[in-house]
């Protein structure tokens, strides 16, 4: 049936069924950590999610509900009521942080990656006030059956590291990230409270080792070496959420650009796996990010066409067309240049809006907190940089980066280049798709919004053919200004896109973005999940 996507490959379990684990803590009540707002909005769009996906055994704890106590009995209660087949899935929203880890030089680093509850203080040592990895590792080596499978999900940060400064002027995005540069050095913490209810002589146990354990698939919403962040999604005015929770949703919930499956159901067979979504939460954070946020994904080895959940969902539903973005100009002047018939909303204050206009400056930030384009100084230019980012917004969940991903370079992703810096675009080949020969066609959406064709240009780039695991270079060049945020955008297909790349010269050096977009859409659908689409973004300035 047209619009339907099977997450379920458990053939031999009749009667499997999917159980939940939601917790989401957002208040915290201490003068250390502050309140979030983002997860009462992410756990109440969860619960929604995975009823939808068929579970009626779903547990949610929240706030001053959420301990180490609670959490520790409800999964073990999961357990207990899960039988071979089963899938759990174990959800947590809010800060995360971390601490000195108890014993150094163990295979899991120095650090402890921890959980901070509500109440927590890290003079007091309340072990019930937080919960460390290692503690999730062992309950759920001890409290759940080998046969069911399990999904854990943790949409918080993992320590303080940043590429870049979020500029003070763009009031959005928030850091799930607490206690970031305090030592902390947590209490003791109890031995788990329940029996295994494993059978005996599994190998599972108090004892049990670290080795990653084979039925737990993990998804973290940052890098190890990130934050992550919340923010009004998918433009200001909409609630706030955490990146990875969102693009989670997103990918379920809502269609392929054909209209026949979901999302992230990138090679549109109809099942979708947990490479898949692993591959596309990566690229929906990176992008909505700004770059600053890459989420990770731990498969057990050999598991990655694994089928998600025990139960098959309902259709997805087509993505709703987006608000008009909000824009704010703190200069009444210029604000009263850019009023009138415009596809953007003048807002009267600068708390989360899309876009704000530095008229004095002749900047436009985003709502990422960079600096997106400068030199900006009529309101023509403002409507260029805004469709820019409006094209960008629509190619969004279009994006597949199943056999290509484009690299940014030297420096590390996410970092806001200086100028004068040496820039490096490389096309990498991710992995093996059907057999046959890939075309790769690049172009720059630069920080205007004006369309610059990259490659296939020079006669030597002859058809744009990729050889097989072959990396591409694609441009060498150095940072000058105007600075801002530049796109590259790398189409990769199983034919050369003639026609579009006719159409690529035609608008080339015009503020055109939104011209490219439906035959992008078309390429895609042509390709029938034999095609990638993917963006590099390239912040520069001082």
């Amino acid at each position: 049936m047209a619009g339907f996507v099977t997450l379920i490959t458990h053939p031999g379990y009749a009667h499997a069924e999917t159980r939940a684990l939601l917790v989401g803590a957002w208040q915290f009540k201490s003068s250390l950590i502050m309140d979030l707002v983002g997860p009462e909005n992410d756990l109440a769009a969860m619960e929604t999610l995975i009823r939808g996906q068929g579970a009626s055994d779903v547990t949610v704890l929240r706030n001053d509900g959420v301990s180490r106590t609670t959490v520790e009995t409800a999964l073990h209660a999961l357990g207990l009521r899960s039988k071979p087949g089963d899938w759990i899935f174990l959800y947590y929203t809010g800060h995360g942080a971390l601490a000195e880890a108890a014993v150094k030089g163990t295979r899991d680093g120095d650090t402890d990656q921890f959980l901070p509850l509500p109440g927590f203080d890290p003079d007091v040592k309340d072990a019930e006030r937080f919960i460390v990895d290692k503690d999730f590792y062992t309950w759920l080596s001890l409290y759940v059956p080998r046969g069911v499978q399990v999904l854990m999900m943790a949409d918080t940060c993992h320590s303080g590291t940043l590429h870049r400064s979020v500029d003070p002027r763009a009031m959005g995005m928030t850091p799930r990230l607490t206690l970031g540069a305090r030592n902390v050095e947590l209490g003791a913490r109890p031995a788990p409270r329940f029996a295994s209810v494993l059978a005996t002589g599994d190998g599972a146990g108090a004892s049990a080792t670290r080795d990653d354990l084979p039925n737990l698939f993990y998804i973290a919403a940052a890098r190890d070496d990130q934050i992550a962040w919340e923010n009004a999604l998918p433009v200001e005015g909409a609630p706030t959420r955490g990146f990875l929770t969102w693009s989670f949703e997103q990918g379920v919930t809502t269609s392929r650009p054909d209209g026949k499956g979901m999302a992230a159901d990138q090679d549109g067979d109809g099942t979708l796996s947990i490479g898949e979504l692993g591959a596309y939460l990566n690229v929906q954070v990176r992008v909505l990010s700004g770059q600053r946020q890459e989420s990770n994904i731990v498969i057990p080895p050999g598991r990655e066409r694994q089928g998600l959940f025990a139960t098959a969902p309902p259709p997805p539903a087509p993505p709703a067309p987006p608000p008009l973005p909000g824009l704010y100009v703190a200069d009444l002047k210029a604000r009263a240049s850019v009023s009138g018939d415009h596809p953007w909303r003048i807002l009267t204050d600068g708390q989360g809006a899309d876009f704000v206009w530095d008229a004095r400056a002749q900047a436009m930030l985003r709502r990422t907190g960079d600096i997106v384009a400068q030199n900006v100084k009529t309101p023509a230019q403002v409507r260029g940089v805004i469709d820019a980012w409006g094209a960008l917004e629509a190619l969004r969940p279009l994006l597949s980066e199943r056999s290509a991903r484009l690299m940014v370079g030297p420096l590390d992703n996410g970092a806001r280049y200086p100028s004068g810096a040496p820039v490096t675009l490389a096309l990498a080949q991710t992995q093996d798709v059907a057999p046959g020969p890939r075309y790769a066609t690049v172009f720059n959406i630069a920080s205007d919004g004006t369309i610059q064709r990259l490659f296939p240009v020079a006669a030597s780039d002859g058809d744009g053919a990729l050889a097989a695991g072959q990396s591409l270079p694609v441009l060498e060049s150095q940072v000058i200004p105007p600075f801002g945020a530049d796109h590259v955008v790398a189409l990769v297909t199983p034919q050369p896109p003639q026609d579009f790349r006719l159409l690529l010269r035609t608008v080339e050096n015009q503020r055109a973005a939104a011209r490219l977009i439906e035959p992008i859409r078309a390429l895609l659908i042509k390709a029938g999940g034999q095609a990638s689409l993917s963006i590099g973004e390239l912040y520069t300035g001082n």
